[in-house]
Formats: C-alpha cells, sequence, structure tokens
C-alpha cells in the first residue's frame, strides 16, 4: 500500500484501501498489485484521476479546494475512492460490448448521492468545510416585472410579438380571461 499520490485522506494510504475494499474482486487479498486484473500503477492512475474530479466538484460549488478539517476529508475521501473504484471497474468490462456493469452503475450511484448530499447543500459547511463563495453568487434574477412588461407593452417603439396571443391555442379550450391591471403575482392575461 505505498500510494504516494494526492488523495484526501486522514491516514496514508486511506484511500487506496478503501478502493480495494469496494473492488475487492479485482485484487488479490483486497491489495491491488502488478498481476491483478487491474495493476497498481493503474489504480494510482485513477485515485489520481479521482482527486481532481473531487476538487472540480469543490470549486464549482463554492469551497476551497484545500480543506483540512478530518470529518470533511474522511468525505471527500469517500467521494474520491468512489470515483476511482469507478474507473477500476469500468476498465474490467463483463460484456463483449464493454457495457459498464451494474456494480459500476451502483458505485457512480453512490459517488453522485455523496456529491449531491454532501457538496452541493451545506452539510460539508457544517462539517468544517471552508467556502470560498456561496453559490448564488454567479446568479442574476431573470425576467421582468409585471410593471416593466406593462410600459413594455404599452411602448409603441416596441416591435409587435411575432405571434398574437392565443396563437395555436386549441379551440375546445375556452381563452383566460381577466384584466391587465397587476394586482400582484402573475398577470393572468400572460
Amino acid at each position: 500500500m505505498g500510494y504516494n499520490g494526492t488523495a484526501f485522506e486522514a491516514n496514508s494510504g486511506d484511500v487506496l484501501r478503501r478502493v480495494g475494499a469496494i473492488c475487492r474482486h479485482l485484487t488479490s487479498g483486497g491489495v491491488f498489485t502488478d498481476t491483478t486484473p487491474v495493476i497498481l500503477a493503474s489504480v494510482e492512475q485513477f485515485i489520481d484521476d479521482g482527486y481532481y474530479f473531487v476538487l472540480g466538484e469543490l470549486v464549482k460549488n463554492g469551497y476551497n479546494p484545500t480543506q483540512t478539517d478530518t470529518e470533511v476529508k474522511a468525505v471527500l475521501a469517500q467521494i474520491q475512492a468512489a470515483d476511482a473504484a469507478c474507473q477500476v471497474e469500468y476498465s474490467m468490462p463483463v460484456t463483449d460490448s464493454g457495457e459498464p456493469n451494474d456494480r459500476y452503475k451502483a458505485i457512480a450511484y453512490r459517488r453522485d448521492r455523496i456529491i449531491k448530499d454532501y457538496l452541493q447543500t451545506d452539510t460539508l459547511e457544517q462539517l468544517g468545510a471552508v467556502r470560498d463563495r456561496n453559490r448564488s453568487q454567479y446568479l442574476d434574477g431573470m425576467g421582468r416585472s409585471i410593471a416593466r412588461k406593462t410600459t413594455v407593452y404599452e411602448d409603441s417603439d416596441v416591435p409587435p410579438a411575432r405571434f398574437p396571443r392565443g396563437f395555436g391555442q386549441r379551440r375546445d379550450v375556452p381563452s383566460r380571461s381577466g384584466n391587465n391591471t397587476p394586482i400582484g403575482g402573475a398577470d393572468p392575461n400572460l
């Protein structure tokens, strides 16, 4: 278990041991070697790939890529190990056409579920992760207010709509009724 690559682990070799435990059927007694179906060098490469995958997920969700908290690193190690295990399973097709097997699908589901439950919510932050920015920092509200819509519709310089109201409406469905006076909420005529 001499993996010296980059990993989110509290103890050296944790991620490699996790991958060995997940993909035990492809190891020799739980250990990847140069004679196992997936050799140790390939598994180490998959672990490195998983590290960069986790970094991308952290940054995408507003977290600092350098995490030091033990609990946070344990969650990130699970994601990294699951991603590496997915690559190990994917490299060993069980069909002639090389389709992903059920083990791959189950591990990928677990990896994606941990990302959804921990990184895409504030759970990782509650465990002690450092967040650089809020996810909503780069969001921008879109759309027009009712007042702005009224102004645009009353503006004579605005070209008319390409399709008039009711265009393509089914004849057996009655037209909507209401007034154009905004009283809060959406305008029922629009």
